[in-house]
């Protein structure tokens, strides 16, 4: 098979799935948590963390690989927006990396310290910085996913991928 449909397909499909993933969560759990007694609430983000830390840093490091061997296969067409909008999304999905480590990360690490029994009263406070950039990086991943579709869409003239063949 065509080395360059399958990164096109491996970084939008991991693209699609990482957004979904964060605006499932924006739009389900998201909303529940305020409600919840810090007990519950502590339960509840300590079974969600384990469940994602692993897939989590998988579909993005999948989507930047793929979507930079896409951009490897293509870049002799820099001045077509296929290669732009490529561009565009990886650089999306590493500010979504980059909020993640810098916010997300180091609250989660503390989440997985508090006794369900016993956890910190002010949960939804400490908690609330997860939420701000859990929303800005569902965003820019649902912006990344639209421009890997868009580039998918779209591929420059004369590419490999118009061309039908991995050659650039």
């Amino acid at each position: 098979m065509n080395p360059l449909i399958i990164a096109r397909v491996v970084a939008v499909g991991c693209a699609g799935l990482y957004a979904g993933i964060l605006l499932g969560d924006l739009a389900g759990p998201a909303q529940a948590r305020p409600q919840l007694n810090p007990s519950s609430f502590v339960q509840l983000q300590q079974i969600i963390h384990a469940r994602y830390v692993f897939i989590m840093p998988a579909l993005i490091a999948a989507t930047v690989l793929a979507g930079v061997t896409w951009l490897v296969f293509i870049r002799s067409y820099r001045r077509h927006a296929e290669f732009w909008l490529v561009a565009a999304a990886i650089a999306a999905v590493l500010f979504c990396l980059i909020i993640t480590r810098l916010v997300n990360v180091p609250l989660n690490d503390q989440l997985v310290a508090w006794s369900v029994a016993f956890p910190p009263p002010n949960v939804h406070e400490l908690w609330a910085p997860w939420e701000g950039a859990h929303a800005i990086r569902t965003v820019v991943a649902v912006g990344a996913f639209v421009a890997a579709v868009l580039a998918l869409a779209m591929p420059a003239s004369g590419s490999p991928v118009a061309r039908g063949s991995a050659e650039g």
